[in-house]
């Protein structure tokens, strides 16, 4: 945001020279990213959190430099205009969850011309352009209050306003002459033919004021930030508008815009109100109860702060103190403070102004305990994927809805950081992929990157661990440069639990739509699913991405306690046997029934895997490697003659047959 130090002159007195007031705003958290100075006036351009959409309006960013000397505010918005009670409009709010309130004023006799200079000159400071003096004033009053408004010739619309979703194939012509497409995504304003402007965000090109315009419908609202938010995305669409509805504006400023408007419309557009004024909602709900102790707010900021101090700082910021109730105290935040909600929010309103750099340094020596042992495992289980070559990513929790299966069960974010990523994650997957992909963009051959963290749903929260590797296998001494399988990952996943002390699973057909069916597999521990492995079904990165992603907690739960045992001290009879199968039978069927088919004890190994049309289109070779071992004694060829024996005949059972 543009704003202009005589701006804010009127609204406050600032003891701090132009050049200063950077250095003060930095203090108590507000940046300032560009200065500079000009000819009897200073220009700032202010950059605001996502959460602070108070601070979009010289009153906002005046409120605040009240507040750093303990000052007042020296004039506020008091005008109420007085309207005749005839309706000659009607206003009909289909989703109040989407339009808490909306104000209409109806004005005539308007005369369409120049505005005064000093609300062009501010307009021209800060970036907009001066059109007329009825344009010029819903800019002006915009950019000091923070409330968007709209003004509609009210000659060219039906007289009766619908704040209403569009329906999907509708289209409007905007302000820029740009026909767009509406679904039922886009919030509108709308009159019984159809849509005149897309709420919050642009009018539309033929209810827009021109020079033959007469009377007016002056709108003032409060929209549903996210869908805004959506349909700007959506649109591609950004306006000052916009940018402020998607950050909160406060609800009760939509009365005192409105009204504030309306005066400068009367004074400089000889304006005059020509019938009753319409308000959906005239007492809206705004203030907010937070329950503070202030022991608690010492204990979060880190040094003792005086509760008078405290308190004083809170009312200079427009919060009102309540009740005492034991050991904690009622705190109502003002209805444009959107972003307080919990007692932390109030000790970070504490430390802005007491200042972050007077909170005294500690450094304590602390001598811990025993490790938890779920972290003590988690721990563990990062060092194996370290060692099986991985890099540990930590990425943020939030995905596109592209990656949701069952919306129903997701959670999406009504004020996201990144509106295309407005999904709390339910898979570990995509960020892995996005780090893959600026990886090999930077030239990387081969990205081993894994992640354990937490992911959610609607009723639930999982710890899981996922990992991927995308790229080239090097050259090496013992193989040549190859690309990335699906052996690679499922090695690592039977390396993880051989290292992790994970014995008894098994694999199966996986179904989850992230993985590509037939190149991956689902991991079944004590007969329960735990997750898959395989290729990713992604168009995130060009090149095949094989991966994994694991429930934690399953995981953990299913290792083995290690046991040592003696080294057998005598030697083992190995035997290689080629059969031929159906394509479709897992190595775990043959593995189980050989697991039971012999006397001795015997060591079990899949060597080989070959398929051939010679062979047959629904058969495979497989060579598994037997070895005979046993703990007292050296076993002879006559002692295990009778095992091979049984093992071919059980083999039969289930169509295996030797390959010749």
């Amino acid at each position: 945001m543009i704003v202009n130090y005589n701006w804010l002159l009127d609204w406050v007195d600032i003891d701090t020279e132009p050049h200063k007031l950077p250095e003060l705003l930095d203090n108590i958290g507000i940046e300032v990213e560009k200065f500079e100075l000009i000819e009897g006036d200073a220009i700032f351009e202010i950059n605001v959190t996502p959460n602070r959409g108070d601070l979009l309006s010289v009153i906002g960013l005046a409120r605040e430099i009240a507040a750093i000397n303990g000052k007042r505010l020296k004039k506020n918005i008091e005008y109420k205009p007085t309207f005749p009670e005839k309706e000659i409009l009607k206003v009909k709010i289909e989703s109040e969850e989407d339009c808490q309130r909306y104000i209409a004023t109806p004005i005539s006799d308007i005369k369409i011309g120049r505005s005064p200079s000093f609300i062009s000159e501010r307009l021209e400071k800060c970036g907009i352009r001066s059109l007329n003096n009825v344009v010029d004033i819903t800019n002006y009053v915009l950019l000091e209050t923070g409330q968007p408004l709209h003004a509609f010739d009210f000659d060219k619309i039906e007289k009766e306003i619908i704040v209403r979703r569009a329906r999907n194939g509708e289209k409007i012509v905007t302000l820029e002459g740009e026909e767009k497409e509406l679904s039922r995504e886009n919030l509108i304003i709308a009159d019984t033919k159809g849509p005149i402007a897309l709420a919050g965000v642009m009018g539309g090109l033929y209810s827009g004021i021109s020079e033959e315009t007469k009377r007016i419908l002056l709108e003032s609202a409060f929209f549903k930030p996210s869908v805004i938010r959506e349909t700007s995305r959506k649109l591609k669409i950004s306006t000052e508008s916009s940018y402020r509805f998607e950050r909160t504006v406060d609800i009760n400023m939509v009365e005192y815009a409105a009204y504030y408007a309306t005066q400068l419309l009367e004074k400089y557009a000889n304006g005059k109100i020509m019938g009753k004024i319409v308000d959906t909602n005239p007492k809206p709900k705004s203030q907010r109860k937070v329950m503070i102790s202030f022991s608690n707010i010492n204990k979060l900021l880190g040094m003792e702060i005086e509760e008078e101090k405290s308190i004083d700082i809170l009312k200079n910021l427009g919060f009102k103190i309540g009740k005492k109730l034991e050991e904690k105290i009622e705190v109502f935040a003002p209805s444009y403070r959107n972003d307080i909600k919990i007692e932390e929010d109030i000790a970070e309103e504490i430390g802005r102004f007491v200042g972050y750099d007077k909170i005294p340094l500690k450094f304590k020596y602390l001598n811990y305990g025993p490790i938890w042992l779920e972290n003590k495992e988690v721990i563990e289980m990062k060092n194996i994927m370290v060692h099986l070559g991985f890099w540990e990513a930590i990425n943020i929790p939030f995905i596109e809805p592209i990656w949701s299966e069952k919306p129903e069960e997701s959670v999406f974010l009504e004020n996201p950081l990144w509106s295309n990523k407005n999904m709390l994650r339910n898979t570990l997957i995509p960020g892995l992929l996005e780090n893959a992909k600026r990886n090999l963009n930077r030239g990387e051959e081969i990205v081993k990157i894994f992640e354990v963290g937490r992911t959610f749903r609607k009723e639930s929260e999982e710890e899981k661990v996922a990992g991927i590797i995308t790229g080239k296998i090097p050259k090496s001494w013992y193989e040549k440069e190859r690309e990335v399988d699906f052996y690679d990952i499922k090695g690592v996943v039977e390396a993880l639990l051989e290292e992790a002390s994970i014995e008894e699973y098994s694999f199966e057909k996986c179904n989850n739509s992230l993985f590509i069916k037939e190149r991956a597999l689902s991991l079944k521990l004590n007969g329960t699913i735990v997750g898959n492995l395989g290729l990713i079904n992604q168009k995130v990165c060009k090149e095949d991405v094989y991966g994994f992603e694991f429930d934690l907690k399953t995981l953990l739960s299913a290792r083995k306690e290690i046991l040592y045992k003696k080294a057998i001290p005598f030697p083992t009879i190995k035997r290689d046997i080629s059969l031929i199968v159906e394509r479709e039978m897992p190595f775990e069927k043959i593995q189980a029934l050989l697991d039971h088919s012999t006397k001795e004890k015997v060591k079990i190994k899949l060597i080989d895997v070959y398929s051939n049309s010679k062979i047959g289109e629904d058969k495979k070779s497989i060579t598994i490697r037997l070895e005979f071992y046993n703990p007292e004694k050296t076993l002879t060829e006559d002692e295990i003659k009778e095992d091979i024996e049984l093992i071919l005949k059980n083999l039969e059972k289930i169509g295996a047959t030797l390959r010749k």
